[in-house]
């Protein structure tokens, strides 16, 4: 029973009169994230056409051609209103939605649209998606509202690639070198379409969005949007029990502490992104393919599964994930230590090792990496390889394996939506510094079935190229697979229509945050 003390009496008294005399004022509603938050976060990085993570934070502000549904299944329009190829594969016509305005009220229009594609494909922009748009040989702009492609060939990933590339204003970027643009402050600063407009940045602290009153599906119910930035995860997690924020990452293990809680929700589904074992594949240690195969059957993946991940994984035996390209004909690499130190005696692995330790990088910091990592240890010293851990940030992952001075990895990789996605990182043409092919993977084979499944417009014939593409990487174990595994979200109970999804790099799909609001 709540007491109140008699001298305060006529104070709640007055109080109570104003609430019931007074106009009732409008309480501003803020939704505070920590959007940056995990694997899939890119934190204080804001150019997001050199970015390959960070796009859940990215679509608050800015916008793309296309989006996924939440499911990761099906394609729609965001700025696109409608896309089509022609007959030939040889050109791609896309209507732009109209009436779409800057947050500084400039129209938005094809020229934006053609700004954005050649600043992507111009090398000195740095971008992350020049290779997905290699296809493209000229751009046309007949009205404000049509863009043109012209293709060197049919690329039916051209719409999943639109997914990740924010559009970005002419009127304002058209001046701009492309290499003074990298690092420009305007992204400190930016100007979008998205559903909130940028407030202010503070470093190492937080972004504040304000919503946009013109956004083109209408004005977001929330008044602002705030990402704020965290040391680290446990930080954000706290933040959250605390009612301080209403959404962040969670690790399992912090799924494991919070069953009780009483303060948010836990979200929580595939990642589709692949954990697998990278080895440098100019390393000659690692030429022999026994070599490869030693090292995966030694790893009993099924116990790590279930003792570590808590069954919040599932085995992969090739470098996709989605049932649709996973054939039942793969070699399912059973766990076999005795095996697994023939295949590795029958290799020049002594000699050309003679019992060194190999460093075994990674940028995932967690718990249960971290005991992930011990098992591996442990397995591979079962027959012979002696594991040295080193746990790294991602940009000096990057770094690292960017210069290939790594010998072996732990790392993850999007394999979907679209499986179009993984051409980049193990084709042969995008081997650094050309790209992202960072294991240096070189299979004159497994490029040609990227190609003919970037080529190919009918979906059935497209799926059984991905499913070849599956089988090579079971047969040749350029990357060698481990697990695919689900990851969390919290949202608080106090937050209403929050959608959220575990995705590669943290967006690409739907989330309608102008319906997002708080209780």
């Amino acid at each position: 029973m709540l007491k109140f003390h008699k001298k305060l009496l006529p104070l709640v008294a007055l109080l109570a009169l104003m609430a019931t005399s007074a106009p009732t004022m409008a309480v501003e509603k803020t939704f505070v994230g920590a959007f940056d938050v995990g694997p899939s976060g890119n934190a204080q990085k804001f150019n997001p056409l050199t970015a390959s993570a960070g796009f859940s934070f990215y679509n608050k502000y800015f916008s793309t051609l296309t989006l996924y549904d939440v499911g990761l299944q099906n394609l729609s329009g965001d700025l696109a209103d409608s896309w089509a190829f022609a007959p030939d594969g040889k050109s791609l016509t896309i209507h732009l939605r109209k009436g779409v305005k800057w947050h500084d009220g400039a129209p938005f229009t094809s020229k934006d649209v053609k700004f954005t594609l050649n600043l992507v494909r111009n090398p000195d922009s740095a971008s992350s998606f020049a290779s997905r748009l290699n296809n493209v040989t000229d751009i046309q702009t007949p009205n404000d509202t049509t863009v043109m492609l012209t293709l060197s060939s049919m690329d039916a990933s051209l719409p999943d690639a639109f997914t990740s590339i924010m559009m970005v204003p002419e009127h304002l970027l058209g001046k701009i070198p492309a290499k003074e643009l990298r690092n420009s402050d305007w992204w400190k600063q930016p100007v979008g379409t998205g559903p909130f407009k940028w407030v202010k940045y503070l470093p190492d602290q937080y972004v504040e969005l304000d919503a946009n009153n013109n956004f083109y599906r209408g004005r977001p119910k929330l008044d602002k949007l705030i990402n704020r930035y965290f040391k680290d995860g446990s930080s954000a997690s706290i933040a959250l029990q605390a009612g301080e924020i209403q959404h962040t990452y969670l690790t399992l293990d912090q799924v494991k502490e919070s069953q009780k809680n009483t303060v948010y929700n836990v979200i929580s589904g595939p990642s589709n992104v692949l954990n697998y074992i990278g080895v440098n594949n100019n390393d000659p240690r690692f030429k022999d393919i026994r070599v490869r195969q030693a090292i995966l059957m030694a790893i009993d993946r099924a116990a790590i599964v279930k003792y570590i991940y808590n069954s919040q994984a599932a085995v992969s035996n090739c470098v996709l994930s989605l049932p649709k390209y996973v054939p039942a004909d793969l070699n399912q690499y059973g766990t076999n230590v005795k095996k697994a130190k023939q295949l590795l005696a029958a290799t020049d692995w002594d000699k050309l090792n003679r019992g060194a330790p190999i460093e075994l990088l990674t940028y995932y910091g967690d718990q249960v990496t971290k005991d992930v990592v011990s098992s591996l240890q442990a397995m591979l010293g079962e027959i012979g390889i002696t594991i040295k851990p080193r746990f790294v940030d991602g940009p000096t992952f990057s770094k690292i394996v960017d210069a290939g001075n790594f010998t072996m990895v732990f790392a993850g990789g999007g394999n979907g939506p679209d499986p179009s996605v993984l051409a980049p990182l193990m084709d042969s043409a995008y081997i650094p510094p050309k790209g992202v092919n960072r294991m240096r993977v070189n299979l004159p084979e497994l490029d040609a079935l990227f190609k003919a499944g970037q080529q190919e417009a009918d979906e059935a014939k497209r799926t059984e190229i991905y499913k070849n593409v599956c089988r090579m990487t079971n047969a040749k174990l350029p990357w060698i697979p481990l697990w695919g595994t689900n990851r969390f979200g919290g949202v608080a109970k106090n937050a209403q229509n929050v959608i959220w999804t575990p995705a590669p790099s943290g967006g690409r799909y739907q989330d309608f945050p102008e319906n997002w609001n708080m209780q």
